[in-house]
């Protein structure tokens, strides 16, 4: 079975970091609507709004934030999340 492809995911405050290392996706509240972004994803920029924001470390493990609003960036396989 081949490895799965892993993004690398930044999610910071503006006071401080929440999360940073690589994930098998990361599932947005999209203002335009709820988004699953895996590695390797077209570049895109995208407002969030008030939702959960659900991690995917691995099959076993993942995280989950509230978040109200924010921003998400994707290119060369980075997802950057404002909060």
């Amino acid at each position: 079975m081949a490895e799965q492809r892993l993004l690398k995911l930044i999610v910071s405050r503006v006071d401080a970091p929440v999360f940073e290392g690589e994930v098998l996706s990361v599932h947005v509240p999209g203002a335009a609507g709820e988004m699953e972004i895996m590695a390797d994803h077209e570049p895109l920029i995208s407002p969030l709004k008030t939702g959960t924001l659900t991690i995917k470390i691995n099959k076993e493990q993942k995280e989950e934030y509230q978040i109200d609003s924010g921003t998400l960036e994707i290119s060369n396989n980075q997802a950057t999340i404002l909060i």
